[in-house]
């Protein structure tokens, strides 16, 4: 799986050439690669506008939150086309989501946001799920979000199966931190926490508790029992890290090509299960 981390973290760089820095972790998932369910937690805890704070990124596609111009809090789920003459489609959205367009520029493929759905310091949570298509040889992958007090349907985007199974599984994952276009002021600190769960069904789930990183200008590591990806200039960084520490503790730095002792495992709140085993039964009667 080592190599498999590897080619994400260079697909996310290749795909976003234009952004000012890429951090980046790289979740271990030794004989985790045919996973259909995903869990996820992104917090917040300070950022700049201009921002792109992804949650997941899969073999086509990934999923996260961004703080754009004008204090926008939006999130964004994105699935890539198969292959050129395999395009994604957009075959089902939710009663709040803005934006449902096909894009281009960093691959081809769908994508749909759902704005004004994560704040500063609460756990932004998401649900993302793989089942067969209603046409045979093509995938569904779905997005919920936790929104106020509900779970909240965001969309579903349809793509061709490819080949050794594309599509048909997430293959595996990693975060990151993008400066959407470069544009975020590269000093003022950036920090946010992760947590991820993975498995082939909602009952199979299991937190993802090793990770590498490659740091850029910034830093990763451990915090508050969760993962951190960090970036800004040093000074300013190990002041809001010493501001944060009253409440989350102080953070424990990893180093690029090595991994941090494993957090502990987590099982998810039996309430939770039972309402992301609801999501999915609502899947299967759309079909």
């Amino acid at each position: 799986m080592k190599k498999l981390h590897i080619m994400l973290a260079l697909a996310v760089w290749l795909a976003f050439p234009a952004r000012a820095a890429t951090e980046a972790l790289n979740w271990n998932l030794e004989g985790r690669e045919h996973e259909t369910c995903i869990y996820g937690q992104i917090t917040v805890l300070t950022a700049v506008e201009n921002l792109y704070f992804c949650g997941a990124q899969f073999d086509h596609g990934y999923s996260g939150i961004q703080l754009l111009e004008k204090n926008l809090h939006t999130m964004l789920f994105s699935v890539w086309d198969t292959a050129k003459d395999k395009p994604a489609k957009i075959t089902a959205h939710g009663e709040k989501t803005v934006r449902t367009e096909r894009f281009g520029g960093e691959g081809e493929g769908c994508h749909m946001n759902v704005d004004h759905s994560w704040k500063f310091g609460q756990p932004y949570k998401f649900f993302l799920h793989k089942q067969p298509g209603k046409h045979p040889k093509t995938t569904d992958t779905s997005c919920y979000i936790h929104l106020g007090d509900k779970w909240i349907f965001v969309g579903t985007i349809t793509a061709p199966n490819g080949p050794q199974h594309e599509q048909e599984t997430f293959g595996g994952f990693c975060s990151w931190i993008e400066n959407i276009g470069g544009l975020a002021d590269m000093s003022t600190p950036k920090i946010a926490l992760y947590d991820l769960w993975s498995g082939t069904s909602v009952k199979g789930l299991k937190r993802l508790t090793r990770a590498g990183g490659e740091s850029g200008s910034g830093r990763w590591g451990q915090l508050h029992g969760e993962y951190f990806l960090a970036e800004g200039s040093a000074a300013k960084l190990r002041a809001e890290f010493a501001r944060l520490e009253k409440e989350y503790g102080p953070p424990t730095f990893g180093k690029d090509g090595t991994e941090l002792p494993p957090l502990p495992d987590k099982k998810l709140p039996a309430k939770l299960l039972t309402k992301l085993e609801q999501l999915i039964a609502g899947d299967a009667e759309k079909k």
